[in-house]
């Protein structure tokens, strides 16, 4: 019997059709993208880890990006852009927890974006708590990072947790830590598999 699902944002979540990276082209403002790709694959996984502090180090890069607002435009236009709940998701969450399952959050994300998805977004309305990796210092798929998760959850046996995440590898190494865990394909496909679970 599953007592606690734990859940990815992006995607199972929070809708996103491209990722800001993706979006910042959009811009038309002639963005030097092997910089701005250079970032997210190195000082922005200490941001996310909370080893750094994103205002901070954008404030540093986004004159050599090429982008020509301000750091607060920039992370407006990164966190609103990336910010459309499924409802489909919402309500049936809200029917888990009805039924007394606990529902976390569990992501990769840095403290900024964290604080705006469960207090401006609202996640905080439907979700029971967050684990993110900016709180714990570590990435999925860390086995660390479900350590540290762990330690909040301890009374509940392994077996009994759900972590549901669209990357392979974060669901492979929840499972290598013990947890049940599911690729998240889609709403439907995920009714599907919770109706053999529950």
């Amino acid at each position: 019997m599953i007592k606690v699902i734990l859940f990815d944002c992006d995607g199972p979540i929070i809708k996103r059709e491209k990722y800001f990276s993706q979006r910042l082209k959009d811009l038309g403002m002639g963005l030097d993208e092997d910089l701005v790709t250079q970032f997210f694959k190195t000082e922005f996984l200490e941001i996310e880890k909370g080893k750094a502090d994103l205002k901070q180090i954008l404030e540093g890069k986004i004159q050599s990006w090429g982008y020509k607002g301000t750091v607060k435009e920039l992370m407006d236009f990164w966190f609103e852009g990336e910010a459309e709940v499924d409802q489909e998701m919402k309500s049936y969450i809200i029917v888990l927890r009805e039924k007394g399952i606990k529902c976390y959050l569990a992501t990769n994300n840095e403290k900024y974006r964290t604080e705006y998805l469960w207090n401006v977004v609202g996640l905080k309305d439907f979700l029971d708590g967050v684990f993110s990796s900016c709180y714990s210092g570590y990435l999925k798929p860390q086995i660390e990072y479900w350590v540290e998760t762990y330690k909040s959850l301890s009374e509940i046996p392994k077996n009994e947790i759900l972590m549901l995440d669209n990357v392979q590898s974060a669901v492979d190494s929840a499972r290598g830590f013990g947890f049940n865990a599911e690729l998240y394909e889609n709403f439907e496909d995920f009714k599907k598999k919770m109706e053999l679970k529950l």
